[in-house]
């Protein structure tokens, strides 16, 4: 595959990139209202393409934004997307030519993270990535959900209107879902991607909507929302009635979030609700009258994690409290940067030359990194090298650890 040309790509060849990933990924070509919807987005990112003669082959893009770590720092994030090769050129390493070069480039860039949402979960280990956290897909019966039993923060709701959508969602979003650790910054062309359908006109006579609704607190100061889609349900000699789906739904505190979902529980006619990505420990559970009520119907790896910048990423989260320093020593054999040992305490992370505790690979630091996989699991999993003192890993634990686990809640 050495004659193969990897390259960036150019604005004139971003249709052949385009077309190549989706074929990939089993879809067709791209159309030219999609493509110029697109464009912002690849402006957006950088992006390489393989070629082989004058026909592109594979494509792998990475999107710039930030992602917030444990203790509110936000770092530079490499979003991996749009990643493929065509079916005539695989099993011959031109995914790993592509994946190696980009991430040592991102590296250079000053990005200290990197991320993605994988297609097929086994490939991205080798390129150091962890899997840092899951989400759930989940079904609520409105009528279980009812009386909600959790504290919910006083105020009020309104209906944005579609002139409004734009305006108020994105600040929003950056000023009350950061909160949460593994959310990321959403560019421009994000957002207008997630919030389509709630700023334009129903396609269809009758029975679906898409709609944002906005809280605010006893000043009228906003501090959440929830994005939402409803559908009826047509079923022969049977009462009206509706589901709905939850897109988006992000508070200051929990007990806004709370009052968010008892905006949704309270709309008539809406039996059940969907939300395809949730946190694992999902708050509104344990909130319902009947736990029953929320169905998890699957668990689905959502943020797969690799730190770039060893050092960087190290020194800007926070630590739990500890007793002891842990000294960690991290093989990289992508970036020679990150082969080095770092002492780890409540205070912080430095760079250290004292005998390491345990020697771990990227992929596994990458994994517990956002504070949401133990180390102890690792362990159990048997994915260390060698066995590792028990103290060690308590100690590990009780740095590393955070609660709420990360979520992320962007698909990219």
């Amino acid at each position: 595959m050495n004659d193969i040309d990897i390259r960036p790509v150019e604005v004139h060849e971003r249709r052949q990139a385009a077309d190549a990933f989706r074929a990939a990924l089993i879809s067709g070509p791209v159309s030219d209202e999609m493509m110029e919807a697109g464009q912002a987005s690849w402006d957006d990112g950088d992006f390489l393409g393989a070629w082989d003669g004058d026909r592109c082959v594979g494509n792998l893009g990475a999107f710039r934004f930030d992602t917030t770590v444990p203790g509110g720092a936000r770092l530079s994030t490499a979003g991996y997307s749009r990643v493929g090769v065509l079916p005539t050129h695989t099993r011959r390493g031109l995914l790993t030519r592509m994946m190696q070069r980009s991430l040592r480039e991102s590296y250079e860039r000053g990005q200290a993270l990197a991320s993605l949402r994988a297609s097929e979960s086994p490939i991205y280990g080798r390129f150091g990535y962890g899997l840092a956290g899951d989400f759930v897909s989940t079904h609520i019966v409105t009528a279980k959900a009812r009386p909600l039993r959790g504290t919910r923060a006083n105020g009020s709701m309104r209906l944005l209107r579609m002139d409004e959508v734009l305006d108020v969602v994105p600040p929003l979003y950056d000023r009350v879902a950061r909160r949460w650790i593994g959310t990321i910054g959403r560019p421009t062309w994000m957002w207008k991607r997630y919030l389509k359908g709630a700023t334009e006109p129903a396609s269809v006579p009758f029975g679906k909507g898409e709609f944002v609704a906005v809280h605010s607190d006893a000043e009228g100061v906003d501090d959440g929302y929830v994005h939402y889609e409803t559908s009826t349900v047509e079923n022969f000699a049977s009462p009206f009635t509706a589901a709905g789906t939850i897109h988006d739904l992000w508070g200051a505190s929990d007990e806004v979030e709370l009052a968010l979902w008892q905006y949704l529980f309270d709309i008539d006619l809406i039996t059940t609700w969907e939300a395809s990505e949730r946190p694992v420990n999902d708050p509104i559970r344990r909130a319902l009258h009947d736990v029953r009520g929320y169905e998890t119907r699957a668990i689905v790896d959502e943020q797969w994690v690799r730190l770039l910048d060893v050092d960087a990423a190290l020194t800007a989260r926070t630590y739990g409290p500890c007793p002891a320093t842990v000294t960690i020593a991290v093989s990289d054999p992508l970036i020679e940067a990150n082969n080095d040992r770092w002492a780890i305490s409540g205070g912080g992370a430095r760079r250290s030359a004292d005998p390491a505790d345990l020697v771990v690979d990227i992929a596994t630091l990458s994994t517990v990194y956002m504070g949401g996989v133990a180390w102890r699991d690792i362990a159990a999993s048997g994915l260390l090298a060698v066995a590792v003192d028990q103290r060690v890993l308590d100690l590990l634990d009780a740095l590393f650890a955070v609660r709420p686990a990360g979520y992320c809640g962007t698909f990219f």
